[in-house]
């Protein structure tokens, strides 16, 4: 008899290949609607910061599951960034990964962390929060890189090498972890800091892809 899959384990990986099917689906979306049409662009720009609110408000929903309240944190978190990071930018050119947002993005840092240490905070609003934090600290980064100092600067081969070797690890402590939201934020930070690894290699034009960064 085939030992059946302990779905406390699985929840990692679910989590991982969830997210990374919303984040290509995200891009995908955004991408294809300004080529198709600026109309259609404004139509899924506005939509994304609007899922983004109903998702996260869904997450108080009752009869949902830790695992779907937290998942609806994370796609809040992700969309919130679609909305703020990507169309905000391209429709009105707000750049807010741009390194003068550096004393807002940490002002957000620390007071996510103060609230969160505090537990005066739900944990899917915590990943949702996360979440955005999280993507727009690293964009930040290798915008700055890229833009102020070069794209083969050697700092983005250490970025890159510091990021595997962090995302490696949370993918190896996530699927040791019991505790479904420990195990949901390390496969998120694993996503995200692997997914930075492979923005460097497009960055350094080694394989095709979105070179948007200049």
């Amino acid at each position: 008899m085939k030992e059946r899959l302990n779905p406390v384990k699985n929840n990692f990986w679910r989590t991982f290949l969830l997210t990374l099917a919303f984040f290509g689906g995200l891009y995908m979306l955004l991408v294809f609607s300004e080529r198709i049409s600026y109309d259609l662009y404004d139509i899924v720009g506005w939509g994304t910061g609007l899922i983004s609110v109903a998702a996260l408000m869904l997450t108080s929903r009752k009869g949902w599951s830790r695992f779907t309240a937290n998942m609806q944190g994370i796609v809040s978190g992700l969309f919130l960034w679609g909305f703020i990071g990507e169309f905000m930018e391209v429709k009105y050119g707000l750049v807010v990964a741009a390194s003068s947002f550096l004393p807002i993005l940490a002002v957000f840092v620390i007071l996510f962390v103060v609230v969160r240490r505090g537990k005066q905070l739900a944990i899917p609003t915590a990943f949702a929060a996360g979440h955005f934090l999280g993507i727009w600290g690293l964009h930040m980064w290798m915008i700055y890189q890229f833009e102020h100092l070069s794209r083969t600067h050697w700092s983005t081969y250490l970025s890159a090498a510091v990021a595997l070797l962090f995302g490696t690890a949370a993918v190896i402590l996530g699927k040791k972890s019991e505790k479904l939201n420990r195990k949901m934020a390390l496969a998120l930070t694993a996503l995200l800091l692997l997914w930075t690894v492979l923005e460097y290699v497009w960055g350094w034009r080694l394989i095709p892809g979105p070179y948007s960064m200049g």
